[in-house]
């Protein structure tokens, strides 16, 4: 058995890179909304910006996974960060791609954006009024003469210089050809076409147009964006299954137990990466079932195989409140510590685990 722990270390370097966002954006989206109400803008801004790199539009009801939503909405939350640290001009930004107020109503978006303007027209320095000579004293009024109007100032007025153009039709194709990939990547995924190189690829490029989109503002920007997308949407089209080659006889001179392995761990890691690819995509359910196969048959004395069951089983645990799942997950992270000492001393990789399920994890010991 010696041979599954550099199995599992292979299987999570190529999910690593191939374009998958390990991140959990909900986690970053609550920890914003604390903030929020905390009044830790810093902090805010910090985590709705993580959270709009991997989910970049708003949605009333966000799906986190299974039939769970987040009322997700943190272009206003940021907004609502900028505007109490002073960062008007990236608040009124924010408000413009804001849909409305999450679960936390910090104030309609109009009465923000006018705050915000005010704010930024309160700091632009005004034009000094001009002087006006201290007024005379009258002579009298037999000599009083008849006062002639002075001619009046002409005055050039410069132009204000005009912000890049952005035509809404732009953000509308960007945001159109986003949704073409997701669907063009899901198809993918359906036909277990997720080791084929041209999946990676799609993977990238939609990631890449997610990442721009949350900063965008010109209509040469979120074309740039659309094309990224499209490009992640011809990869996924392309990406096919690889066949399941029949394990051939060792070449002249090959040693038969290095040329057996391959063969041996054919099934396993495939099994493994699959379970894995749940986990990541947020289908905890799915992912809790395979890995439960895999701990209690041929992976059974994995460590690594018993913490993913157990991070699957806290995040349902997560968002529908069964107390079963966080016993589950208890008695799987347990297993996990006693058949992996070094888990028990370092916790959690944080590169495969959100800091909520590796706090769950060091509160066990």
């Amino acid at each position: 058995m010696i041979w599954r722990r550099p199995l599992l270390v292979a299987v999570f370097c190529m999910i690593a890179g191939s374009g998958v966002a390990l991140a959990l954006w909900y986690d970053d989206y609550e920890a914003g909304i604390k903030a929020v109400r905390a009044g830790q803008w810093a902090t805010a801004i910090q985590k709705m910006t993580s959270a709009i790199s991997v989910k970049g539009k708003e949605n009333n009801k966000e799906r986190a996974y299974g039939t769970l939503f987040e009322n997700y909405h943190p272009f206003y939350y940021r907004a609502v960060a900028y505007l109490n640290t002073g960062q008007y001009d990236k608040a009124i930004s924010d408000l413009d791609k804001a849909t409305g107020p999450g679960e936390e109503d910090m104030g309609s978006i109009e009465n923000l954006h006018q705050r915000a303007q005010l704010k930024l027209d309160q700091r632009a320095p005004s034009e000094p009024a001009p002087s006006q000579p201290a007024p005379a004293q009258p002579p009298p009024l037999q000599s009083r003469p008849v006062p002639v109007p002075p001619p009046a100032a002409t005055q050039t007025v410069a132009p204000a210089p005009s912000a890049p153009a952005l035509d809404p039709a732009a953000r509308q194709r960007a945001e159109a050809a986003i949704a073409r990939a997701r669907q063009r990547i899901q198809a993918a995924q359906s036909r277990h076409a997720t080791e084929s190189s041209a999946y990676r690829q799609a993977a990238q490029s939609l990631a890449d147009a997610n990442l721009r989109r949350a900063t965008a503002r010109t209509t040469d920007e979120f074309s740039q964006i659309a094309a990224l997308a499209e490009n992640a949407a011809v990869f996924a089209d392309s990406a096919q299954a690889q066949a399941v080659a029949t394990p051939a006889l060792p070449a002249a001179g090959t040693p038969k137990p290095a040329a057996a392995t391959e063969a041996v761990l054919g099934d396993a890691k495939k099994r493994v990466r699959h379970a894995l690819e749940q986990y990541f995509n947020g289908e905890f359910e799915e992912a809790a079932t395979e890995l439960d196969k895999l701990a209690h048959g041929d992976m059974k004395t994995n460590g690594m195989v018993w913490a993913f069951l157990g991070a699957s089983q806290y995040s349902i645990y997560a968002f529908e409140g069964d107390p079963q799942y966080r016993e589950a997950a208890t008695h799987s992270f347990v297993r996990a510590r006693q058949l992996r000492p070094a888990l028990a001393k370092n916790g959690l990789p944080e590169r495969y685990f959100s800091k909520r399920i590796r706090n769950f994890f060091k509160a066990l010991g």
